[in-house]
Parts: C-alpha cells; sequence; structure tokens
C-alpha cells in the first residue's frame, strides 16, 4: 500500500500569518493543514504522514466530523440577547459584522463560507464579551473582596476559565452563552482561585460563602458546554 492511500483525507488552508506548517484535527473541519503561502504542495503528504499515529489518535477523540454551518440566529444568554443573521454579498476586501436594527446582525463580504463566517463572528463574540466580562470581573473583585492582577478574555475549548498563580485570570469568551446566575459562578470560582489555587475542602467553603449553591451549579456549567454553537468553537 502506498503512503498516499494510507493518509486519511485532508484539506489545505494555505495562511499568510503562518510561519510554519500546523496540523489541526477537529470536529468541524477533519484534518485541516495550515501551510504559509508559499509552501510546497508536495511536501505536504510526507509531513502528514510523519504525524499519522497521532492524526488517527485525535480523529478518535473527536468523534464524527460535524458539518459547519453558518448560524440563522445567536442566543447570547448572558445579555438576554436574541440576534437574527443576515447575509449579503460585497466586494470589500475583507468579512464585516454590522450590528443594525436590535437584533439584527448583518455579515457581508466577498465569502460567505462557514469557516470565514465564523472567524468574523467570533471577532464580534470576542468584542462584546471583553466590554461584559471585565467589568463585571472588576465590580465583583471589589465587591468580594478578592483581587487580582490581571484579566484575559479569550476562546477556551474546554475550561470556562483559569486563574494562575500570580493571580491573572483567564475568562472564556463563550460565557456569553450562559444564563447569568451560571456565568456569575464561574467569575466568582476564579475569583476565588487567588486565595485558594486549588480546589480542596478550603477552597469550596470560600467559594460556598459567596455561593451557597455552587457544588449544584458546578454540575449544570460542566453540562453547558454542548449549548455553545459550534461555530463559535472554532
Amino acid at each position: 500500500m502506498s503512503q498516499a492511500e494510507r493518509l486519511p483525507e485532508y484539506s489545505v488552508r494555505p495562511n499568510k500569518r503562518a510561519r510554519r506548517v500546523t496540523i489541526k484535527v477537529s470536529s468541524h473541519a477533519g484534518v485541516e493543514v495550515v501551510v504559509p503561502v508559499r509552501f510546497r504542495r508536495s511536501d505536504i503528504p510526507g509531513l502528514v504522514h510523519s504525524k499519522l499515529d497521532w492524526i488517527v489518535r485525535t480523529l478518535e477523540k473527536v468523534g464524527p466530523v460535524k458539518e459547519l454551518k453558518r448560524p440563522d440566529n445567536i442566543q447570547l444568554r448572558l445579555l438576554n440577547q436574541s440576534w437574527r443573521v443576515s447575509y449579503r454579498q460585497s466586494s470589500d476586501g475583507k468579512l464585516r459584522v454590522t450590528e443594525k436594527d436590535p437584533g439584527e446582525l448583518l455579515v457581508s463580504g466577498p465569502s460567505s463560507a462557514p469557516q470565514e463566517v465564523a472567524d468574523g463572528l467570533n471577532q464580534w463574540i470576542q468584542k462584546r464579551a471583553k466590554e461584559t466580562l471585565v467589568p463585571w470581573l472588576n465590580n465583583l473583585s471589589f465587591e468580594l473582596g478578592l483581587p487580582f492582577t490581571r484579566v484575559g478574555v479569550r476562546r477556551q475549548r474546554t475550561k470556562w476559565g483559569s486563574c494562575s498563580a500570580e493571580k491573572s485570570i483567564s475568562l472564556n469568551r463563550n460565557l456569553l452563552f450562559l444564563p447569568e446566575d451560571m456565568a456569575r459562578y464561574v467569575l466568582v470560582h476564579e475569583l476565588c482561585h487567588v486565595r485558594q489555587l486549588n480546589h480542596s475542602d478550603r477552597f469550596w467553603r470560600l467559594l460556598e460563602t459567596f455561593e451557597p449553591n455552587a457544588r449544584a451549579t458546578a454540575v449544570r456549567v460542566r453540562k453547558e458546554s454542548s449549548s455553545v454553537p459550534l461555530w463559535a468553537m472554532v
């Protein structure tokens, strides 16, 4: 059997910002090879083959490939907002996401491919998340007497938030898809880590002084990953 016959199906995505080849495996895109624009295509099969064991293991973990689709509606439960999304082809050089009338989003650009739409919508989600989560965390920090050093907002695939030993807190922008009580729990949870950087009994006792139903809420929050749309995870 030839090397080409043993390789899984994969797609190639040139990226102007890429300095080296990166192989990604996801439930929405399968195996994707991101390459610098001038990279020789003839070298790609060999690189994929060199990572074959890792690719096979990762494909087994992520499960069947799911189709990435453009959303027609976006529900931001934290903000109690529902947005209807419309699409328009334009000759602009880049895709744009514009807030029109209340509850109306317009996605316009030269391409309406699902991945490019997802990239644009995620930039919009990132902006909304920073505007919401950073001041909220600052207010809770002052209210609860739990000071931190820095806060960042970004997409995280497996965590709603994290706190470092330096008291730097990172929040998942997809908290916007949670109900307010669950999102608040996550923020308070991370603030409690500035005192207890663990999940010991002391940590839970501290957390329960601010969130009496913390353990039950933690279970609910863990189950909410499925409420985040696929386009917001890519």
